[in-house]
């Protein structure tokens, strides 16, 4: 009897195969999009108070011919790649995926970044390699599920996939040794929630620099012919028995094809983690609606999904980082404050008694039927109780920036604009004018790459 093929050999063939001068042009757009997105994540990363610290635990002394953001040295390209990783997930601005439920482009762009700048590829290459990573990342992430997402951060897991894949693209491996890289992937794959119960947010940046640097690696290994595991996740010894999950390969079987992976992206509408957004959004939606005297409010409930409370549930923030993940604090400084954007979210908000007042008032609760809908809708209910009486309620079942509700081009210009602020405005535009000309597949990059990542080294008199 023939044995059945692995499970990831057909986005193996797909991948090693992809013609990014063939993509279509809405894929471009949301390439663009993507890109534009990442460096604004990683230049509000960049200006984190834990940015140095990061780039020397990752990059040490290596010297290389790589770029990494606020550093003036050149660094090896995989520590190069998993610098950026961690950078660009620092402030929490990066996209996600609601099937999926993880971050996928802190886990590509810095790969088919680094890869682009040493190697100095063209513009369709790396598209290609986006495209890739965030196809074959994605469909992991969604095989893998919510059970698994309980335990493990699944960008730390499937990023390790998504990053082998831009990686194994960039390299030009064929088909079979993309399935090793795959499997020397899928052998390194980890990344634990318990430093969200241990008060250590900010270790959150280390599993973005990890998938990268595993992904990186493992295309690189199969690049040099050292052979990887061909069915690392349905194996009686892979990854699917490794974590006691059920799951059937039809995700991974289906023929790629519109809307691709990374049309299904979300790009963040608020600068806290993805799970409170929906809450987010539908108090917002009453503010305009109605607005309210912020000291007139008794109560506010929200309902929402088990994974809102078990990642986004931390009552009383004691840092900024902690206040990301904090659902009653975001929504009673968004009430106070009128607005809770990319501008006005900072360490200051932790002074703020008023917010920290009616944040006690602010109660979340989980909702089994909003469970039983996640990921794939991301729902949330809240209700507004006032002193005259009043009950204000109001529901949501997706997030701005959901391909539901999607931002226009100029609208995430705005965005960028106010995430990577630190930058100057020229600089900026430039990004903005790259970012737009990226499907544009004929130009070389790696110049035009060392100068991005230039506009956010140290000016002068700054310390790096």
């Amino acid at each position: 009897m023939t044995a059945a093929a692995p499970w990831l050999a057909p986005l193996a063939d797909w991948a090693a195969s992809l013609d990014g001068a063939t993509l279509p042009p809405a894929v471009c757009l949301r390439v663009r999009d993507a890109a534009l997105d990442w460096w604004g994540a990683l230049a509000a990363g960049a200006a984190h108070p834990l940015a140095a610290r990061y780039r020397d635990a990752l990059c040490g002394d290596g010297i290389g011919d790589a770029s990494v953001a606020g550093d003036a040295r050149l660094r090896p390209a995989v520590a190069a790649a998993a610098a950026n990783a961690a950078l660009s997930h620092l402030a929490e601005v990066d996209d996600g995926h609601r099937l999926a439920i993880m971050h996928p482009g802190v886990t590509v762009m810095p790969v088919v970044f680094a890869l682009g700048e040493t190697l100095d590829l063209r513009a369709a290459d790396l598209c290609a390699g986006i495209v890739a990573g965030y196809e074959v990342g994605l469909r992991v992430g969604a095989l893998l599920g919510k059970a698994h997402y309980a335990v493990c951060h699944v960008t730390a897991t499937a990023g390790c996939f998504a990053a082998a894949a831009a990686a194994a693209r960039l390299l030009r491996l064929s088909a079979a040794q993309t399935l090793r890289a795959f499997g020397h992937a899928g052998t390194q794959a980890a990344g634990l929630w318990q430093f969200l119960d241990d008060g250590a947010e900010t270790a959150k940046a280390f599993h973005a620099a990890t998938a990268v640097r595993n992904g990186f690696t493992a295309a690189r290994l199969a690049e040099s012919g050292i052979p990887g595991a061909t069915r690392i996740l349905e194996g009686p010894r892979g990854l699917l028995a490794a974590f006691h999950l059920a799951a059937a390969p039809a995700i991974l079987a289906a023929p790629v094809a519109p809307p691709f992976q990374i049309q299904t992206v979300t790009i963040k509408g608020w600068p806290t983690c993805g799970q409170m957004h929906s809450c987010l959004d539908a108090v917002r939606d009453l503010l305009t609606a109605t607005p309210v005297d912020p000291s007139a409010i008794v109560a506010v409930r929200v309902r929402g999904p088990r994974a809102q409370l078990d990642v986004a549930g931390r009552r009383e923030p004691r840092t900024f980082e902690e206040a990301k993940f904090s659902t009653a604090f975001c929504v009673a400084f968004l009430i106070a404050e009128g607005r809770l954007d990319f501008a006005n979210f900072s360490a200051a908000a932790l002074g703020r008694d008023d917010v920290r007042a009616l944040a006690a008032r602010v109660s979340v609760a989980e909702d089994p039927a909003m469970t039983a809908r996640f990921p794939a809708d991301r729902p949330a209910a809240v209700e507004i109780e006032t002193a005259d009486g009043r009950v204000l309620r109001a529901e949501r079942t997706f997030r701005r920036g959901d391909p539901e509700a999607p931002w226009t081009f100029p609208e995430l210009v705005e965005r960028f604009d106010a995430i990577a602020a630190t930058l100057p405005g020229g600089d900026r535009a430039e990004i903005v004018a790259w970012s737009e000309r990226l499907a544009d597949g004929t130009a070389r990059q790696g110049a035009a790459l060392h100068r991005l990542f230039e506009t956010m080294r140290p000016h002068k008199g700054e310390t790096p």
